[in-house]
C-alpha cells in the first residue's frame, strides 16, 4: 500500500475516530481538524493526497466552501461526506472536479475502498496550447481512471506544480515557441523527479531534443495519441517514480 497523507475535516472529530483508526491501520498518515480555517493553514504547509470534508467546512460566517481545498492544492483528491444538504450544495458538488461523494451515515469499508482506489490512481497535470484541448484530454484520462487537472497557461502550471504533488506532467510541445521551455525549466527545478511527457506533432518535432534535454521522460506523437499507449506510459513513469527517484530514458517515435 502506498503511504499517503489524508486530511479529515469535521466539526465532530471524535466521531471520525473509527475511520481514523481504520485508515492508520492501512498505513495512512491521518490528520483531523474541526474547521475550514485549520484545514487551509495545514494545506499551506503540508501536502495531502486526499481531503475528506463536508460540502461546507465548519467555521465562522457559515463555514468555507469545500472548493477552496482544490484551489489551494489542485492535485489533492477531495471526498465529500454529504449530509442531507440543500439543492444548492448538491449542485455545487455536481459541478466540481471532486473524486467521490459519500452520504452520511457512511460505511467505513466503502470509504476505505474509495481512498485505496484514489491512492492507486495517477495524478496528472495537463498543459495544452489551447485550454479546450486540455479539457478534452482531461476528460479522456478521467474516463480511464486517472486524476487529471488542466492548467490554463504556463505560469499557472508552475504554481500548481509547486503547490501539489503530481505524478506526471503532459505538456504540448507546441508551447515551446511560446515560453514552454522556460515553463518546463521552472517546473523541473521545483520538482526534479516529476515525470514529463511531451506531446508533439510534425510541426513541433524540432523541439523533441530540447524537451528530452530539459528532462522530459518521453515524447509521444499526436494527433491524437494512442490513448492506451499514453496511459501505459503514465503508469510506467509513475511506477518508476515510486521505485526510483531518477527519470526514465527518453524515447520518441521516428517517422
Amino acid at each position: 500500500m502506498r503511504r499517503a497523507n489524508i486530511l479529515i475535516v469535521d466539526g465532530r472529530v471524535d466521531l471520525m475516530e473509527p475511520l481514523v483508526e481504520v485508515l492508520e491501520t492501512q498505513g495512512y498518515d491521518v490528520t483531523t481538524v474541526e474547521d475550514g480555517a485549520s484545514a487551509i493553514r495545514l494545506l499551506k504547509r503540508k501536502y495531502f493526497e486526499i481531503a475528506i470534508t463536508p460540502p461546507r467546512m465548519p467555521g465562522g460566517n457559515g463555514g468555507l466552501d469545500f472548493r477552496v481545498l482544490k484551489w489551494l492544492s489542485p492535485s489533492t483528491a477531495v471526498i465529500i461526506v454529504n449530509s442531507r444538504g440543500g439543492k444548492e450544495e448538491s449542485e455545487k458538488i455536481a459541478e466540481s472536479e471532486i473524486e467521490a461523494v459519500i452520504d452520511k451515515p457512511f460505511n467505513v469499508k466503502k470509504l476505505l475502498d474509495i481512498v485505496n482506489s484514489i491512492i492507486e490512481t495517477p495524478s496528472i497535470l495537463v498543459v495544452q496550447q489551447r485550454v479546450e484541448d486540455g479539457e478534452a484530454l482531461r476528460n479522456i484520462l478521467v474516463e480511464r481512471k486517472c486524476r487529471a487537472v488542466v492548467a490554463k497557461d504556463g505560469n499557472e502550471a508552475i504554481d500548481m506544480v509547486r503547490d501539489s504533488d503530481f505524478d506526471v506532467l503532459l505538456i504540448d510541445a507546441n508551447t515551446a515557441g511560446n515560453g514552454g521551455m522556460a515553463v518546463l525549466d521552472a517546473i523541473k527545478k521545483a520538482k526534479p523527479n516529476l515525470g514529463v511527457v511531451a506531446m508533439i506533432d510534425y510541426s513541433s518535432v524540432k523541439f523533441v531534443r530540447d524537451f528530452l534535454q530539459k528532462g522530459a521522460s518521453t515524447c509521444l506523437y499526436k494527433p491524437f495519441l494512442n490513448i492506451e499507449r499514453l496511459v501505459q506510459v503514465i503508469e510506467g513513469i509513475r511506477s518508476q517514480k515510486r521505485s526510483y527517484p531518477t527519470p526514465i530514458v527518453g524515447e520518441y517515435p521516428h517517422s
